[in-house]
């Protein structure tokens, strides 16, 4: 069904009224420095949650709905600084600002960017939307539940993802854009964490507190900004620039910039600065790495690429030939008649396996998670046949991070080709047939549900006047916009 005339109408009203909020007249680099200290009280507030969390030994709940309140801030910070640097301009008028407006506008852009994603899934027929004009709701079906799983999933990954890194498979002297290397590029974030750690201070729980309801010691370090000196040398000017936000946001530019963590340094006239938290984070985690290097130079990380796929069959025919008994290993293994080929093939006295490889970036939107999921249904897919023409009696999709959500499960548990990562490589070259239920355990599929069809809840929220509602279940018969 596509997107109707009508919801492209609503999306230019509330593009319209987004660029009109009296927040824009202002300078632009008074309302930049505005957004990042409401970005910095609103990251301690998440901390002290996580922290209050922790103290009073809070559910796995609880834990992940603090995570979903950090990433819609990051991705609502994101969404106010590209405006802001689209509308506001150089020079701007006074504006007595209430004290919640750049907070609202935190949460306003988290809403808007789940509007898009919704809107590029209805474009490929992916969900249904309709309009209620009376109420001025706009719902988004997303289809029935695809697994009787589907809310277990859901609640299992919300909490382990934000906390699960990709194996990395990039080795300092990579490529991965004509301008700098791997290596170049974690020199230059651990310089960034190491300036920002030292502007950061600690908040701790009271210990005598701690100590009668029988705790440990807790802290957590306080966010802070940080101003940064841009380098004066190649390649680490490159690097940091590269790392910070463009100062001209055109169409091309907005839609292409997704995850904040891509670029967390904003550009204030001729001074720079970042969150502490943030900058500590793109130093840790590789993901920020290759996205960014995919994002500004895809050709180049394309042939960079390579070199971590043969790096994911080393590490698998590590575990494989170092297992006991040790398997026999052997990759890129070609068929014909069909033509296909096993990136992994195993044998071990009369068991057989093929693990079909693939190297993922780390999903931060909704899109994302859609793309990924496309990748891992094709591996998926293709294993099944791998073993259906009897090259191996078991298979498993194999991943360095990222497990797949239940539109991927659905696929694997009817195909019997369990989706792992590289973590699980023990697991699986010890026991494959006892692996199949480990995989479903660490997906979240650890209990016979509740119902024949468990789904997952609605969501709701506001944008310009509208209100959003995501179902998880078909759409009605009749009221299609």
């Amino acid at each position: 069904m596509g997107v109707s005339d009508r919801i492209r109408q609503i999306e230019r009203e509330i593009d319209a009224s987004i660029r009109e909020l009296p927040t824009w007249q202002a300078s632009r680099a008074e309302v930049l420095v505005d957004l990042v200290r409401t970005y910095r009280d609103a990251a301690e507030l998440v901390f002290l949650k996580l922290l209050h969390t922790e103290t009073f030994d809070g559910s796995l709940e609880d834990f992940g709905a603090d995570f979903a309140l950090e990433n819609r801030l990051r991705a609502g910070y994101l969404w106010a600084l590209k405006w802001a640097s689209e509308y506001c301009p150089l020079v701007g008028a006074p504006v007595n600002r209430p004290p919640k407006e750049l907070v609202n506008l935190l949460f306003l852009g988290a809403t808007y960017e789940a509007f898009v994603d919704a809107l590029k899934y209805a474009q490929r027929d992916l969900i249904t939307i309709t309009v209620d004009e009376a109420s001025r709701t706009i719902a988004f079906y997303e289809g029935g539940p695809a697994t009787a799983f589907d809310a277990y999933i859901v609640h299992h990954q919300r909490i382990t993802t934000p906390m699960t890194t990709h194996v990395s498979l990039t080795e300092d002297s990579d490529q991965l854009t004509s301008r700098w290397t791997a290596g170049d590029y974690r020199r230059v974030t651990k310089g960034l964490a190491d300036d920002a750690a030292q502007e950061e201070n600690t908040i701790f729980v009271d210990p005598a507190f701690l100590a009668q309801i029988g705790k440990p010691e807790m802290s957590i370090p306080q966010p802070a900004i940080v101003w940064l000196d841009r380098p004066g040398n190649a390649p680490d000017c490159y690097v940091f620039d590269d790392l910070t936000l463009p100062t001209i946001i055109d169409d091309d530019v907005k839609w292409r910039l997704i995850s904040l963590l891509d670029t967390p340094i904003v550009q204030v006239r001729d001074r720079f600065c970042g969150l502490s938290s943030d900058l500590k984070s793109i130093a840790a985690i590789d993901d920020y790495m290759l996205r960014l290097a995919a994002r500004v130079d895809p050709d180049q990380y394309s042939l960079a690429t390579t070199l971590r796929e043969h790096r994911m069959i080393s590490i698998c025919r590590d575990a494989l030939e170092k297992c006991v008994p040790p398997w026999s290993v052997a990759a890129h293994v070609l068929y014909k008649d069909p033509p296909q080929e096993a990136d992994v093939l195993a044998s071990r006295d009369a068991k057989t396996l093929v693990l079909q490889l693939k190297s993922t970036l780390r999903p931060e939107t909704p899109w994302e998670v859609y793309k990924r999921n496309e990748g891992l249904i094709d591996g998926v897919k293709h294993t099944k046949r791998l073993v259906d023409r009897g090259a191996a009696k078991q298979g498993f999709v194999v991943t360095d991070g990222y497990r797949g959500d239940y539109a991927c499960w659905a696929v694997a548990l009817a195909s019997g080709i369990p989706i792992a990562t590289l973590y699980d490589l023990e697991v699986i070259a010890s026991d494959p047939i006892a692996a199949v239920a480990e995989m479903k355990n660490r997906v979240g599929i650890t209990a016979s549900p509740r119902r024949p069809s468990q789904g997952v809840a609605d969501r709701e929220g506001e944008l310009m006047g509208w209100t959003l509602r995501f179902i998880d279940s078909a759409v009605p018969t009749k009221g299609h916009a």
